[in-house]
């Protein structure tokens, strides 16, 4: 009975070193066959009344394991190291895409770089930018203004010369 204890205890191991270890799902399916030839083990040496209690547990016991590791895990040592603990947000000086600096352009003029049909360059304070218009076709070297800013997208329409 320890050899099928064990046997089962290396699968459960076996499907947790597979959530870190890249290996295709080779180890998780070692680990699953472990765990079901432990439970047909459990049938054919204790017989059916024993067999079902341990498939009993079994059924039981992997997704309570799985729901504690999850949830103590990153309390360990090991959880500590492997997960980012640092909140990556605006105030701390992090940022998915310059919206900020677009922010401070709005209202403002510049200049097309390239002919707008309807996406190409302007330039704006002496700094290149990618910009679109509404749908209208804008020549190279005409006054643009900037009408509106969503995300990093910049949009423009034609300004006074």
């Amino acid at each position: 009975m320890i050899a099928i204890i064990a046997l089962a205890v290396v699968g459960i191991a076996a499907m947790i070193i597979e959530l870190f270890v890249p290996a295709g799902g080779i180890i998780g399916l070692v680990g699953l066959g472990s765990i079901i030839a432990s439970i047909v083990r459990t049938f054919q040496t204790q017989g059916n009344l024993v067999g079902s209690l341990f498939l009993l547990g079994a059924f039981i016991a992997l997704p309570t394991i799985f729901i504690l590791y999850f949830k103590f895990f990153p309390r360990t040592f090991m959880g500590r190291r492997l997960i980012l603990s640092q909140n990556q947000s605006p105030e701390t000086g992090y940022s998915s895409h310059t919206d900020h600096h677009y922010k401070s352009l709005m209202g403002e003029t510049g200049t097309t770089e390239t002919a707008l049909r309807p996406a190409g360059s302007i330039i704006v304070k002496g700094k290149r930018f990618s910009a679109v218009t509404d749908g209208e076709f804008i020549e190279q070297g005409v006054s643009v203004r900037i009408v509106h800013i969503e995300g990093n997208r910049i949009v423009v329409r034609k300004g006074e010369s």
